[in-house]
């Protein structure tokens, strides 16, 4: 099972790429991250049937299509930055 994961807000991912966990103790990266000088990559995943809408049709699958936005940074970092992009943005 994957460890569990601290919630917080997008606008604390610029300070949170900074820190590693290894073995649950934190330590602050050798080299800073500038996650806006990351080169910017576009996902698409799909989810078909959510459970919030009523069931289908008998052989219809319904499908939406949901953006994920990732930048990828030095030392093989590479981090979702969905919510922080569209932020950044308004």
């Amino acid at each position: 099972m994957a460890p569990l994961v601290e919630v917080f807000p997008s606008s604390d991912l610029p300070h949170r790429v900074q820190i590693t966990n290894t073995s649950f103790k934190e330590k602050r990266r050798k080299t800073t991250i500038d996650l806006k000088e990351c080169p910017l990559f576009e996902m698409t995943q799909f989810s078909c049937n959510p459970p919030s809408e009523k069931p289908p049709e008998p052989g219809v699958v319904n499908c939406k299509a949901i953006v994920r936005l990732f930048r990828k940074c030095a030392d093989g970092l590479t981090v979702e930055t969905t919510a922080w992009d569209r932020r950044r943005q308004e």
